[in-house]
């Protein structure tokens, strides 16, 4: 499967998105900041990125499992991140 490159934004809104919808009806989820995830030099699995915890007691393993699943279809690029600012100034001039 190929992955898709995407801005450090753009990930931590997917990873958002995907926590609303809470199959578990884990109350507060939705309303919980995500974090920035944060590069790292590619691994074993070609993933360059990762979120810190985050989630606090009762949600760590699905917020876990939310995050690898968004690390297993996004990598980071720092061409999206130009491209999205590129594209803010110009919408903003």
């Amino acid at each position: 499967m190929s992955k898709k490159f995407l801005s450090r934004e753009q990930i931590r809104q997917q990873v958002q998105q995907r926590l609303q919808p809470s199959p578990t009806k884990l109350t507060g989820l939705a309303e919980m900041a995500v974090p920035m995830p944060k590069p790292h030099s590619l691994d074993a699995h070609a993933r360059n990125w990762d979120m810190e915890e985050f989630g606090g007691t009762g949600y760590g393993g699905y917020v876990r499992k939310v995050v690898d699943e968004a690390r297993k279809e996004f990598f980071l690029s720092d061409a999206a991140e130009r491209d999205e600012m590129l594209g803010d100034s110009f919408a903003h001039s």
